[in-house]
């Protein structure tokens, strides 16, 4: 389905200049990510956060003509081609971590980002100068694209909000996933937020709140996207979901 301008406007608050400038965009070749995409931004999460997340850069100060470089472009491009590699187990995670950190070099700018990213995905997140990750592996599975942000040369404070605002963003839009998919991904042993964080009013709970941090993130940046998360807090109970898939499963025990 086609995406314009106006609706990634009226529909997420994109700047029209940047939507305009991605909508326009040419499909990468040989890029696994847009294998048999005819249009740069499908109406499809896995693209629309695209859009969404450059409205946010921008809004957190990072000019447009730095966001619409091209050096930058090919580098995300390529750092989601490293992704839908990994997704097709092409090659496997440390692989893929190794692919962004190679393709992240040559057009770095933040050295301290990049040292931050690489002590994350080698497992010692403790030694990073700002909080990375999210309780639940599952909802770090995008964060790949993080390495994208070290094209940027900014601050540590410009930096950690950046990064808040990438959590605040994509922890929404794989939760909301993730409670579509459960009974599908305990089927095929994949990653869920909803059965690592336990199905129980605890485990609920703790699924509610960083519902509830996204949106008191990205309140103070975006919020129109705030809006889309607060009515998706207020139409879904978490608890039910787990409760229904807990009946799902003790009915196929039998």
């Amino acid at each position: 389905m086609f995406t314009s301008k106006d609706d990634l406007k009226l529909d997420y608050g994109v700047d029209m200049e940047i939507g305009k400038f991605l909508t326009d965009r040419t499909v990468p070749e040989n890029n696994l990510y847009w294998k048999n995409r005819l249009l740069y931004i499908p109406s499809m999460p896995g693209y629309l956060f695209i859009p969404m997340y450059m409205d946010i850069q921008f809004r957190l100060g990072i000019p447009k003509s730095e966001l619409f470089a091209e050096q930058h472009m090919q580098l995300l491009e390529a750092i989601l081609h490293s992704a839908a590699r990994l997704e097709s187990k092409l090659i496997n995670f440390d692989q893929h971590v190794e692919e962004c950190i190679a393709l992240t070099k040559p057009q770095c700018k933040n050295p301290s980002l990049l040292q931050d990213l690489t002590w994350y995905f080698s497992g010692q997140k403790q030694n990073a100068t700002i909080e990375l990750g999210t309780p639940y592996p599952s909802l770090n599975r995008a964060d790949a694209y993080l390495f994208s942000l070290c094209y940027f040369n900014v601050d540590q404070n410009k930096k950690k909000q950046l990064v808040d605002a990438w959590y605040a963003l994509i922890t929404y839009y794989l939760i909301v996933d993730d409670l579509k998919d459960i009974q599908t991904d305990f089927e095929q042993q994949e990653e869920n937020a909803l059965l690592e964080a336990g199905l129980s009013q605890q485990g609920a709970n703790a699924i509610d709140e960083l519902l509830q941090k996204s949106y008191r993130i990205m309140n103070s940046i975006n919020p129109v996207i705030a809006n889309r998360i607060d009515h998706k807090i207020q139409r879904v109970n978490v608890k039910t979901v787990m409760d229904d898939f807990l009946q799902w499963q003790a009915k196929h025990k039998t």
